[in-house]
């Protein structure tokens, strides 16, 4: 009777964890009612190589037929990135830095229905950075932050391109 019951309870508590119903974030989008063309890049080339691997999940795919039933997008690209001084000790060395990027996409192309967009989409962010003792390890740092905000910037123009 007790090993029936441990039995149950095991089975249970499987079948409860195996359907909890977690999807991963990254993972492909079916539903996806556009394809994206990369025309352009300009600006700072690490920024730039993070959204270019970002929105390479949403270009065309050679093989796949039902790509003339989705809105193609032809996206040109211009990043400017800042690092400032944000404030300096009482010896004049500095403490913080100011980090920001402004993103500027100019989105062309045609819907289903045939109609033409021409949009311009601009997007900015900020972080403040504390200067850190090791230049090397302040660069790593500085390199994630841009990936984060190149993470960010992306879900925000995918949004906005399926709004139009």
């Amino acid at each position: 009777m007790f090993r029936i019951k441990n039995l149950i309870i095991f089975f249970l508590i499987l079948i409860f964890l195996n359907n909890c119903g977690y999807i991963p974030r990254y993972a492909e989008d079916k539903n996806v009612n556009f394809t994206i063309d990369i025309v352009e890049f300009s600006g700072d080339r690490d920024f730039n190589n993070f959204i270019k691997s970002k929105l390479k999940r949403y270009s065309k795919d050679k093989n796949k037929d039902n790509d003339f039933k989705k809105k193609n997008y032809n996206i040109k690209v211009t990043t400017n990135y800042d690092k400032n001084i944000s404030s300096k000790d009482a010896a004049g060395l500095t403490k913080e830095y100011e980090l920001s990027i402004t993103v500027n996409f100019f989105i062309t192309g045609k819907s289903i229905k045939k109609k033409e967009i021409a949009e311009k989409v601009s997007f900015k962010e900020n972080f403040t950075m504390k200067k850190m003792s090791d230049s090397f390890e302040e660069q790593d740092y500085e390199k994630i932050i841009k990936e984060n905000f190149s993470d960010i910037i992306i879900e925000r123009l995918i949004f906005y391109l399926y709004k139009i």
